[in-house]
């Protein structure tokens, strides 16, 4: 007994050396593994981008010579499929709605990134068609988009224009809300527990700084922050960062958001070309009228020894399955970095990953894969630290962060070789004790009694594991197409990170894969006891969001179709 209370203080020692560990020194650069994509079809950068029914999507932008084009494409098959827009949406508004479609507003009227427009569309993911429907109250470009519970999608900011809140009805009319204080360019917007939406920029509609930083709110007065007065949102010319930096849970009240800023200036930071940093860079949280840092183990690495200064160019992407955001940089030689930021952790431990210089990849807004990867596509071309709007790239790249043999994690500082060595010991230390306490027992029992492994108490993963299937065959939670990780922990008082844990560890399967096991499980049931059903009926009962996702995710289970299983049954 004496032995294993000794080598349980051991561990916690250990254990305790590793934490502190993670929490000082430097974040050590990893390399990661890349695929390059094929190339779009047309080269463009001022696109929208977003992932939706797993497939990687980018509307709009302009072409070589800074010219306009009424173009989509989308990734599907190992290929880009291009289809017309209603409208060319250079520096457009998008915003990815609840429905499954998407709104696409505004842009540049002209060549060369001038003029605003006001023209709506809607674009349908499943069919793969955009259709016209009105416009704005406001002409404008380089503007944010957030949808409420409503339904209701509330609109700002402008390019070289005025500027005011207007709201769409979700149908098809758009009406001024309000005058704001100050207008600004792309500015965060952020939803608060009680209904209202703050509006966040230190730059004004010609990308002018805001000395005092006002932040302008939906319903509520204008309030001002003394933390911003240091720190500095981070926004660029990105649009449709605001729904990419959400790390909240509406089904809780839980608005949260994270936000990256500098305590310098990106249009005067001119220390990059003489190769050193600029300032710090950080992470900031908001929930609801609540602004502060985020604390972290270590301070967001602004240099490394393989390349010298990062820069980094775009706002935080959240994935909020895993409970990690990624900031993503470049160094002049074009190797792309990604900083991953644990958030759930407090502080929050940080690691940095980096490619192989990537000659022809663009400079623009990432997209977070239905895989949990990064994926960017276009952008414009990058000379050193400046970007070349005549001349967007077509390329495309996947920069894998979810693979196992992908990463091999820093460990918040702590080289591998110390963390080989503690791993060492530490099983070094289980072994030996194991070895003992057989001994003790052969020594000072007559006879030993053997334990059937199989009456032995489940470890913890496999109690939460049974729980899990408890709760899905029960409650059919499945049936929810909207389904996330945070709504069985919720049911079952537990952790997010937990659920997708034991559901790895147990399953090995991901949390989409799980669910859709049980939604194929279920579409089969229906049809096989009512054939007649319309298959629009058998998704949605099923819990799936589109006849597309379903037919693709049942091949996928079952390696048929609707069709050929339906026959297999009557054979």
């Amino acid at each position: 007994m004496k032995k294993i209370v000794i080598v349980s203080v051991f561990l916690a020692l250990v254990s305790t050396a590793i934490q502190a560990g993670s929490h000082i020194g430097t974040v050590q650069p990893v390399k990661v593994k890349v695929d390059r994509l094929p190339n779009l079809n047309i080269a463009r950068c001022g696109h929208s981008i977003f992932c939706i029914n797993g497939e990687i999507t980018v509307v709009g932008g302009h072409t070589s010579g800074f010219t306009p084009t009424a173009t989509a494409e989308y990734l599907s098959d190992g290929e880009w499929h291009q289809i017309p827009t209603t409208y060319a949406h250079d520096y457009g508004i998008s915003v990815v709605l609840k429905s499954g479609q998407v709104l696409l507003t505004g842009g540049c009227k002209d060549n060369l990134g001038s003029g605003q427009t006001y023209e709506a569309e809607m674009y349908d993911p499943v069919t793969h068609r955009f259709t016209g429907f009105g416009c704005m109250a406001q002409k404008r470009t380089l503007g944010s988009a957030i949808e409420l519970d409503s339904g209701r999608v509330m609109i700002t900011g402008n390019w070289y224009a005025d500027d005011c809140i207007e709201m769409f009805d979700g149908k098809k009319f758009f009406t001024k809300v309000k005058d704001v204080t100050v207008g600004r360019v792309v500015p965060y917007l952020f939803r608060t527990s009680d209904g209202d939406v703050l509006i966040v920029n230190d730059k004004d509609v010609r990308c002018n700084k805001v000395d005092s930083i006002v932040i302008d709110r939906l319903h509520g007065k204008p309030f001002t922050v003394p933390l911003l007065k240091k720190w500095k949102p981070i926004a660029e010319l990105s649009t449709g960062h605001s729904q990419c930096c959400f790390i909240g849970d509406e089904s809780q009240g839980n608005y949260s958001y994270l936000m990256t800023v500098s305590d310098f200036d990106r249009l005067s930071a001119d220390k990059e070309q003489e190769g050193k940093s600029p300032g710090q860079i950080a992470v900031m949280l908001v929930k609801d009228t609540v602004f502060s840092l985020l604390p972290t183990t270590t301070p967001i690495p602004m240099t490394t020894a393989i390349a010298g200064p990062i820069y980094y160019f775009t706002p935080i992407i959240a994935d909020r399955q895993s409970q990690k955001a990624y900031l993503y940089g470049k160094d002049k030689d074009k190797r792309l970095y990604v900083v991953c930021i644990d958030y759930a952790i407090r502080p929050a431990p940080l690691s940095l990953y980096y490619t192989d210089p990537l000659p022809d990849c663009g400079f623009g807004m990432p997209v977070l894969t239905a895989d949990g990867n990064l994926a960017f596509v276009g952008g414009s071309e990058q000379t050193g630290f400046h970007t070349d709007n005549f001349q967007p790239v077509a390329s495309s790249w996947l920069i894998y962060l979810k693979e196992e043999d992908s990463i091999m994690a820093a460990s918040g500082g702590l080289s591998l070789y110390l963390l080989s060595g503690i791993i060492f010991i530490l099983l070094f230390s289980v072994a030996f004790t194991y070895y003992h306490i057989r001994k003790r027992r052969h020594e000072d029992l007559p006879e030993i009694d053997i334990i059937d492994s199989s009456t032995k108490e489940p470890g913890p993963n496999n109690q939460l594991m049974a729980r899990i299937n408890k709760l899905m065959e029960e409650r059919q939670l499945f049936r929810n197409c909207e389904l996330k990780p945070s709504d069985i922990a919720s049911e079952l008082a537990t952790n997010t990170r937990y659920i997708t844990d034991s559901i790895k560890g147990c399953q090995n399967l991901t949390f989409s894969q799980y669910i859709n096991n049980y939604r194929i499980n279920y579409a089969k049931q229906l049809l096989r006891q009512h054939p007649d059903m319309q298959i629009s009926e058998v998704y949605s009962k099923a819990g799936f969001a589109s006849e597309r996702s379903f037919f693709r995710i049942f091949k996928t289970v079952t390696g048929m179709t609707t069709r050929e299983w339906m026959m297999t049954q009557q054979d």
